[in-house]
């Protein structure tokens, strides 16, 4: 049974080519950006390009990071692609200190610029 793949749209993914991607494979495919759009969706899609910071920061300003972890709590199954994987973890360091979602056990860290010059 193919289930319905909701991408979510937040501003700062590369919604499209995600998409293009599912439907290039034969999924059904939504883009949602409404927190009230994800509470029945069968499995979520997290895209991302940039900044952790301000990734989160759209995030909880449309109120999506609660319809996320909702809908994953209920056991809605969600891909974190790129950024959009970090965003799922505790925290990053990357510019500041920033919560995340929380719905992975896992701490993004900013590389030591020592360890980049090696």
């Amino acid at each position: 049974m193919l289930h319905k793949v909701s991408i979510i749209d937040y501003g700062m993914g590369n919604t499209w080519s995600v998409l293009s991607a599912f439907q290039f494979i034969g999924a059904k495919t939504e883009v949602v950006s409404e927190a009230d759009e994800l509470h029945n969706a069968e499995c979520l899609v997290l895209p991302g390009v940039g900044s952790f910071k301000k990734a989160i920061y759209k995030i909880k300003e449309k109120s999506l990071d609660e319809a996320i972890i909702s809908s994953c709590n209920k056991g809605t199954k969600i891909l974190g692609i790129c950024l959009g994987m970090q965003l799922l973890c505790l925290s990053s360091t990357e510019d500041g200190f920033n919560d995340g979602l929380s719905l992975v056990n896992g701490l993004v860290e900013k590389f030591d610029n020592e360890v980049i010059k090696k």
